[in-house]
């Protein structure tokens, strides 16, 4: 069982996210175009190919990718880093035929993105990852 200070910082994180959540789905984006929602889309159908690809070779391989595509130099945050990883992997999980709701939380899947980021020197994912599902 997590400590209290670590489940008060969960609870807090959970309460920021489903905030943000709420805020996303009651507002419509103001200042961007239609054309910048399509540069975002075709972004977004670009990773998942990747992110396709590279599982053709290995899941290590494919979080490997992830972890480069959605790096520390594109959010703010690691928080943020590993929300948009999930959201990512969730969009990505739901395209593939036959996989189920939970795959991310399989021990098979955590092993491989523990190696994805011990690979590439960010060993911080791993805690942050396991923080994010666990509540």
């Amino acid at each position: 069982m997590a400590s209290d200070k670590k489940q008060a910082k969960r609870a807090k994180r959970a309460k920021a996210k489903a905030k943000q959540a709420r805020a996303v789905r009651n507002n419509t984006p103001q200042g961007l175009s239609e054309e910048m929602l399509d540069d975002i889309a075709e972004g977004l159908v670009a990773i998942l190919w990747r992110l396709a690809e590279a599982e053709a070779i290995s899941q290590v391989e494919m979080l490997t990718t992830l972890i480069i595509e959605t790096g520390m130099s594109k959010a703010k945050t690691l928080d943020d880093e590993i929300d948009n990883q999930i959201v990512i992997l969730t969009t990505y999980g739901r395209k593939i035929v036959g996989r189920p709701e939970n795959w991310m939380e399989d021990a098979g899947f955590l092993d491989a993105y523990a190696e994805a980021a011990r690979k590439l020197g960010r060993e911080e994912l791993i805690e942050a990852w396991h923080d994010a599902h666990d509540f």
